[in-house]
């Protein structure tokens, strides 16, 4: 009887994939400069606002959607937790959250995955409060999963990646 990775549970699949993973990226060759990904990025016709996110969707997302795992991929979709409104005579926006990829598997489970770099996750101090509101009022409400995925980027390679994408427009 052969085991396929579909049989393991979520949490020893995640670890297997990954593990998977890891090998194919250690017999790829080296990895595109900057300016080649944000390239290769726009041809296929994909938005990636950091270079985690453009290894993420590499490593992680294509492989499945080429096995036929994934059948949808979102990128950036925002999602509306509090609505604007007064409160006395003080203005409160609108509370959102916007996901790097919303993926829809085959089996019908949606997961969201969140890519983040060290030095952005620091910097960004509202983002734990958002992740939380994310996860109470939309994604376990639906069922969800979501997954951080922590990158260890410096702030120099995410400078350059937003230089890149303002050039390209």
């Amino acid at each position: 009887m052969r085991l396929e990775l579909s049989d393991l549970p979520p949490r020893i699949r995640a670890q297997a994939e990954a593990q998977i993973a890891a090998r194919g990226q250690k017999r790829a060759p080296a990895t595109p400069s900057m300016a080649a990904a944000a390239s290769i990025a726009e041809t296929a016709g994909m938005d990636f606002d950091s270079r985690g996110e453009y290894d993420y969707y590499m490593g992680v997302i294509l492989p499945k959607v080429q096995r036929g795992q994934i059948v949808n991929v979102e990128t950036h979709r925002a999602f509306s937790l509090l609505p604007e409104k007064e409160y006395g005579n003080v203005k409160l926006p609108a509370a959102r959250y916007t996901a790097d990829f919303v993926l829809t598997y085959a089996d019908g489970t949606m997961e969201v995955v969140e890519v983040k770099s060290k030095f952005t996750r620091r910097q960004q101090r509202d983002y734990i409060y958002r992740r939380r509101l994310f996860i109470d009022l939309v994604a376990e409400p639906r069922g969800w999963r979501f997954v951080e995925h922590i990158t260890p980027d410096t702030s120099a390679e995410i400078k350059a990646w937003k230089r890149l994408a303002k050039q390209k427009g």
